[in-house]
């Protein structure tokens, strides 16, 4: 029998609807393939966003590696070029950090000021409210969320309450009026206590005790921040250590690349029941059709002619049920956000916040190569499926079935 004829039969056994149980478990099988392919293509696009928003967002902004202490500004300027003069060193920033309470009217709430240099805070400026486009004496800006709770936005006044200068010193805290020149919202757990500030300034709030408390650097390759933190410490002196990204965001970003692993397997699986559904739907098929595939092999057909259409079948429901459910997949996975902020809205609360996840939204981020795997395991393994089907439907006895089909 010619291929062509055998796909013939095959499209046909597969558009026909069916009588009864086997029609049923027939579509139920199929429905079953593109719901499983459809919630997982979402899912994936879900953690897919998570990882990116993190790496993006996150990761982006705060230094992969970290070099503080107190030192000399010459000897600041000094480390900061020979950070320089790497190759896998994409920027390295003086940066001052201090630990400040923030205060307007009745609200005190804790947060870093953190002073930058103007190339630094061109990172930042994305995120920002427009309008700023360089740090200016007497102004921060703020994460938004500490905006939210002092209650302050773009123009307004509050107070910074430091200690003194000096580890020793019992003298008076320092407090100091500042203006809010823009807010900053990433969506994620630094608008918690963001503060930025012109480093001189902030230099200068602080005591002016040193130019610097650090440089943030910036890699070419984000992973590599380890290998480069190892690097960078055997050649610092003792006073300055140096820390990077994953000490405290390597758990949490490990933790989503995990998660993404554990849903998918478990996912596969819930895919491999609906193809494997495929088995009984083909099986009663062939019940249903032993008289068909009786008369086809008494006008010539082969075994394996009989068994090609089946596997065909198979490899068609597999097909068609995959690509219905990565279309599917596709549109709940744009739809996912909107539904978010729809049950936001019913609720009256967040479902996600930075207090507890690294983002305060849901994002999505729809892979074409999670779509091409998801789609080609779904076909494999209905053809797998599709295999004792057919096998059973190669070994139906000609004789037997043509005479009984007389009776």
């Amino acid at each position: 029998m010619p291929w062509a004829e055998r796909v013939h039969f095959a499209v046909r056994l597969v558009l026909d609807r069916g009588r009864g149980l086997s029609g049923f478990l027939s579509r139920l099988s199929a429905l079953g393939l593109v719901l499983a392919v459809a919630i997982l293509l979402a899912v994936l696009a879900v953690m897919n966003g998570f990882e990116k928003e993190m790496r993006e967002r996150i990761l982006g902004l705060v230094p992969h590696v970290t070099v503080q202490g107190y030192a000399r500004e010459e000897e600041w300027l000094a480390i900061q070029a020979d950070l320089l003069r790497r190759p896998s060193v994409r920027s390295a920033n003086l940066i001052y950090r201090r630990d400040v309470l923030a205060l307007r009217a009745e609200r005190v709430d804790a947060g870093v000021l953190m002073g930058v240099e103007a190339t630094d805070w061109q990172r930042w400026r994305r995120w920002a409210s427009p309008g700023v486009d360089q740090l200016q004496d007497g102004e921060v800006v703020l994460g938004s969320k500490l905006a939210d709770r002092l209650g302050v936005v773009a123009g307004d006044n509050f107070r910074l309450i430091l200690p003194a200068a000096g580890l020793d010193s019992n003298g008076p805290p320092v407090i100091r009026a500042v203006r809010v020149a823009a807010i900053v919202s990433t969506g994620t757990e630094l608008d918690e206590g963001l503060m930025l500030a012109a480093l001189d300034f902030a230099n200068a709030v602080g005591g002016g005790q040193a130019s610097a408390t650090g440089i943030a650097v910036q890699l070419e390759d984000l992973f590599a921040a380890s290998d480069h933190r190892w690097d960078v410490a055997q050649q610092l002196p003792p006073s300055l250590y140096v820390s990077d990204w994953s000490a405290e965001y390597g758990n949490l970003y490990a933790a989503i690349r995990l998660s993404r692993d554990l849903i998918t397997l478990l996912l596969l699986s819930i895919i491999a029941v609906a193809a494997f559904n495929v088995v009984s739907s083909l099986v009663l098929v062939v019940s249903d059709r032993r008289g068909a595939i009786a008369m086809l092999r008494a006008m010539g057909a082969s075994a394996s002619d009989i068994g090609w259409i089946f596997l065909l079948q198979g490899a068609l429901i597999g097909i068609l049920g995959s690509s219905a459910g990565l279309l599917t997949g596709w549109g709940l996975s744009l739809a996912l956000p909107d539904v978010a902020l729809g049950v936001e809205w019913l609720l009256g609360a967040p479902l996600l916040s930075t207090d507890v996840y690294p983002l305060d939204f849901l994002p999505v981020d729809v892979q074409s190569l999670d779509a091409a795997w998801l789609w080609g395991c779904s076909v494999i393994l209905c053809i797998a499926a599709a295999v004792p089907p057919a096998i059973r439907a190669s070994q139906v006895p000609i004789a037997a079935t043509l005479s009984k089909n007389r009776l």
